[in-house]
């Protein structure tokens, strides 16, 4: 009798742990974890980053998010270097330069624009690029701002080392300094280098004024050591990032005050829609309308980041960048969307 009731209940246990393999879910314990580095004053990227903190994205895709913050790309570079990062979302110089130091990672797709500024006091006397000499203008060396603001001055035929007293200052600092204002300087500042969404804030608070801007490139690049583990996880994180730009699109108030509560910074509703004016997938109506591609002029970009970086003695040689760009996982990504449809229902809120 006892063997009998041994029987049923084992063969009870069978039956439920095979309805439970077999209704698709997986256990917390089977995702694949992947160490994300992102930078906390820095949009769109910040949204994106608020989709997979709090949708269950990844969980979809197979993995679970270890969310690192930095405030700029210098430090986060030097993480990813030092083996702490799996994937990180990151301004194209930062990235150059940390695959010119001999990282072995690859740019595996775009993430964000952003209007990387010169920007001055409104009651400043600076008007362009040249009216620069003799000042002192504040930046996070080794970032977009950094290359942007010396190739400017450079394209003006002022010398970035002796006409141009730049200094490196992080960019939540820069912050701090023109929010406690100034009439023609910012103490001794003259001018700073920025991005969004700090340039909108600094202009919706008239704060400070654009002398020069350009729309500069955001990138996603992930370690080899992470491709070489997990490639078909590769390929899922590269569909994470697109259902996440794609549920940002079309939950933008929501993702927002995520990214308002998250950050702690000064940011409202109306900032970071006038910051994230610039990027054309705001405005995505489909899944289909996320276009994350590198063009040839985006890797021409990256290839100008590589050479200023090895002039500016950021690094010890000049990278080949083109080598490092490996577009297939976002290819095959948007192949597995188109084929499987996707639901954007299923990307419940945690």
């Amino acid at each position: 009798m006892k063997t009998k009731v041994v029987s049923k209940l084992i063969l009870a246990s069978l039956v439920i742990v095979l309805i439970a393999g077999c209704n698709g879910k997986k256990d917390k314990t089977d995702l694949i974890p992947v160490r994300i580095g992102w930078q906390i004053p820095l949009a769109t990227q910040g949204q994106v980053v608020q989709v997979m903190k709090n949708t269950k994205v990844l969980e979809l895709n197979n993995l679970k998010g270890n969310f690192i913050s930095f405030s700029y790309g210098g430090p986060q570079s030097e993480a990813a270097l030092a083996g702490e990062l799996d994937v990180i979302f990151v301004g194209d110089q930062p990235a150059v330069n940390l695959i010119s130091k001999g990282g072995k990672w690859k740019i595996v797709s775009r993430l964000f624009y952003t209007k990387t500024a010169i920007m001055v006091p409104l009651n400043s006397g600076i008007n362009s690029i040249s009216d620069l000499k003799g000042k002192t203008v504040a930046m996070p060396f080794g970032s977009v701002a950094h290359r942007e603001a010396i190739l400017k001055q450079q394209a003006a035929n002022l010398d970035a080392d002796k006409d141009v007293k730049n200094i490196n200052l992080d960019i939540l600092e820069i912050s701090n300094v023109v929010q406690a204002g100034g009439e023609t300087q910012w103490g001794n500042i003259d001018a700073v280098g920025v991005w969004e969404p700090s340039t909108s804030l600094f202009e919706s608070n008239k704060l400070a004024r654009i002398v020069d801007f350009t729309k500069t490139l955001g990138v996603v690049a992930i370690s080899e050591d992470f491709i070489k583990k997990h490639p078909e996880e590769t390929t899922k994180f590269l569909a994470s990032l697109v259902e996440s730009w794609y549920y940002y699109s079309a939950n933008q108030d929501k993702v927002n005050k995520w990214y308002i509560d998250d950050a702690k910074l000064s940011y409202s509703p109306d900032l970071l829609k006038a910051a994230t004016s610039i990027e054309p997938n705001i405005n995505a109506k489909t899944i289909n309308d996320i276009d994350l591609s590198l063009s040839k002029d985006h890797i021409n970009t990256l290839e100008v980041a590589a050479k200023w970086a090895f002039e500016r003695k950021f690094v010890k040689s000049s990278a080949t960048i083109s080598n490092a760009v490996d577009l297939s996982f976002l290819n095959n990504a948007l192949a597995n969307i188109k084929k499987d449809g996707f639901d954007i229902t299923k990307m419940e809120v945690k």
